[in-house]
């Protein structure tokens, strides 16, 4: 199994797999047009295409490669 940490370029996940936070970690997404959290926790990040996307807690999905992504924030438990 991989974990968030493991992903460090698009090609580190199979078209559709998913990577969960590592154990007694979280993760928050923020946007980079500004500091602006999105609602909801990192459930994982699955590949689709070229694009890595995060889904979160609140059941949205946002970007974190390619134009416009948002960054990957790390919480300690």
């Amino acid at each position: 199994m991989k974990f968030i940490c493991d992903v460090r370029q698009v090609t580190d996940l199979a078209e559709g797999e998913t990577a969960p936070p590592e154990p007694d970690m979280g993760y928050e997404l923020r946007s980079t047009a500004g500091n602006n959290f999105e609602t909801g926790l990192v459930e994982y990040v699955v590949r689709r295409g070229d694009t890595i996307f995060a889904r979160t807690t609140a059941g949205d999905e946002f970007a974190v490669t390619g134009k416009n992504a948002h960054v990957l924030v790390p919480l300690g438990f």
